[in-house]
């Protein structure tokens, strides 16, 4: 089955014009989220629909990854927990996409799709070293992001002793982006943002914002 490419498929082109989807955020979600192409319209779908909000800090009984409840307005700039409360983050803009694994934000102000990505990896994970852990998370990033484009920055960082790598990448279309990744007791995190112009403070302040409690994470594979 054909996966979704960044660039030069017209079935995608049709998709990213009849949904009018902003650059960056085509951009992003093409880079962390390999669709199969005939999944792209349910996906794209999903994500047009009204943004929720954080109202609860009781853990849902089902595996969702926020905790939410059906809003009347439009929330904007609003802050997200896990599932199990293992972090939380203030998502800038509007959300468009709120699901298990996953949670997407437009921001209008700043021309910026923001994500968040959490996943489980294999139990063989726990015997890697600190370094390897890295080469692991490097890797990843630079198979799934950088496929057209160019890292043009990458560092090495830390959060609540676990260890995470930053790249900043300057795509061939003209956007730019910067992505997050963490390890933390098997659990992977990845942060993501992506802008038509420049990345802003705004940007930075998503970043910072994110944290991470491990010992609330509930490993499963």
């Amino acid at each position: 089955m054909e996966l979704l490419s960044l660039k030069g498929d017209p079935m995608l082109d049709n998709v990213q014009k009849k949904f009018k989807i902003p650059l960056a955020t085509y951009v992003l979600i093409s880079a962390l989220l390999p669709f199969p192409v005939t999944l792209l319209f349910a996906v794209i779908s999903e994500m047009q629909k009204p943004a929720v909000a954080l109202v609860s800090n009781r853990v849902s009984e089902k595996n969702l990854l926020l905790k939410t409840k059906q809003s009347i307005l439009i929330v904007l700039d609003d802050t997200y927990w896990g599932a199990q409360h293992d972090f939380e983050i203030m998502m800038p803009g509007k959300v468009e996409s709120n699901d298990s694994s996953q949670l997407t934000s437009w921001s209008a102000t700043s021309q910026t799709t923001y994500i968040i990505i959490q996943k489980d990896l294999p139990r063989d994970i726990f015997y890697l070293s600190t370094q390897e852990i890295r080469q692991l998370l490097q890797s990843s990033m630079r198979e799934k992001i950088v496929k057209k484009g160019k890292v043009v920055k990458s560092t090495n960082l830390v959060i609540d002793e676990a260890p995470g790598i930053e790249l900043v990448v300057q795509n061939d279309d003209g956007t730019l982006g910067q992505y997050q990744a963490f390890l933390v007791k098997g659990r992977m995190y990845v942060l993501g943002a992506v802008a038509d112009n420049e990345l802003t403070t705004e940007t930075v302040n998503f970043f910072d914002s994110f944290r991470v409690y491990p010992q609330r994470i509930r490993y499963s594979e």
